[in-house]
């Protein structure tokens, strides 16, 4: 076994073990967005690489995707940088899974973010409370469970309801 076999065996132990501990039990899978991965190798000539996709979705159901490409030659990690502008290229695995751990772990704040722009929409819509209290019952019982909302999810998007309609924002 290469060096460079060893940092992707390393980098894929550990990201298994980060993704699988959001998984279970199933109120933190929701609260994760059904967090997951994917492990697909391809070749050009003698090359191969493997691109790890770690996917998660949004309540309503908007999914996300993350890319790690390993190169295998080379021992590089590839990914974007945060801002989604240029490369970051590194044999560091600790840094390749710092990135993906970084994002993962703010996942249940851009969740309960779009629960606050799901209530505004249905706000905007002329939805009156008791039907987005509706709406987020269907959202709570959907068999798509990146989609669902969890308990506290369920709680900030009633909290927030009531916030909005005691203090509407003004339109001037």
């Amino acid at each position: 076994m290469s060096t460079q076999d060893s940092a992707f065996d390393v980098f894929k132990r550990k990201l298994d073990h980060a993704i699988a501990v959001c998984q279970q039990p199933e109120e933190r899978r929701i609260g994760f967005g059904n967090l997951r991965h994917e492990y697909c190798d391809w070749r050009r000539g003698d090359e191969c690489d493997t691109n790890v996709a770690v996917i998660y979705e949004t309540p309503g159901g908007s999914t996300t995707q993350l890319n790690v490409t390993y190169n295998h030659q080379t021992g590089e990690f590839i990914y974007l940088d945060e801002n989604l502008e240029s490369s970051v290229t590194t044999t560091d695995p600790e840094q390749a899974l710092h990135y993906i751990e970084e994002h993962v772990r703010d996942i249940p704040h851009k969740r309960l973010a779009q629960v606050e722009k799901t209530v505004e929409t249905w706000l905007s819509m002329g939805k009156g409370r008791s039907e987005i209290i509706a709406e987020f019952n269907k959202m709570l019982q959907t068999e798509f469970l990146g989609g669902r909302v969890n308990s506290v999810e369920l709680k900030h998007g009633i909290q927030y309801l009531m916030k909005v309609l005691k203090n509407p924002p003004s339109t001037q």
